[in-house]
């Protein structure tokens, strides 16, 4: 069979304007968009404070029952405009591999002083058991008060034993301009 790049009269009456006569792979040109690029910052913590859990570095904060945790997010100088910038708080989670039940799990969070969540989490007990786990969820918070620097504080208020825990291996705060 004989390929030929340029084709017959009939097929050209059959597809009008929509076929191109005579191309070649090496013409075709690319088709390429230049938006313009849009500005956005995220501070990332990988938490390590137990060394055991997280995913993949193996390492996570816990906060057990009752206990309270504080984290910071510095802004740089020259990304801080007040007024110009939104933010979320994103939190990698999941609850202690006991057999609580998970209704019994809750949190109060909040972000430069302003409660973002209260209440049960919609986590589950990380699997597998005693080991790295592989079902953490991430939970997103719109940051209501964008300071250069950003405190975030997790208190744990879980009607639990003491020694159940909330698990948190990562923290990041995305920053994009208005």
């Amino acid at each position: 069979m004989e390929v030929s790049a340029t084709p017959d009269p009939e097929m050209y009456r059959q597809y009008g304007q929509n076929f191109i006569s005579n191309v070649d792979a090496n013409q075709l040109q690319p088709i390429l968009t230049n938006n313009p690029a849009v500005t956005n910052l995220v501070l990332f913590k990988e938490l390590s404070g137990f060394p055991n859990y997280g995913n993949p570095s193996g390492n996570a904060d816990i906060l057990y029952t009752g206990t309270r945790g504080e984290w910071t997010f510095e802004i740089p100088p020259f990304f801080f405009i007040p007024g110009l910038l939104t933010a979320q708080l994103a939190i990698r989670a999941v609850l202690d591999d006991r057999t609580t039940p998970i209704r019994q799990y809750s949190a109060t969070i909040s972000i430069n002083g302003r409660v973002v969540h209260r209440g049960p989490l919609p986590l589950e007990h990380g699997r597998p058991f005693g080991q790295i786990f592989i079902n953490w969820n991430t939970l997103i918070f719109n940051v209501p008060d964008i300071r250069r620097v950003n405190r975030v504080v997790i208190t744990n208020t879980s009607n639990a034993l003491p020694d159940d825990w909330i698990g948190l291996d990562w923290m990041e705060m995305r920053f994009f301009r208005r």
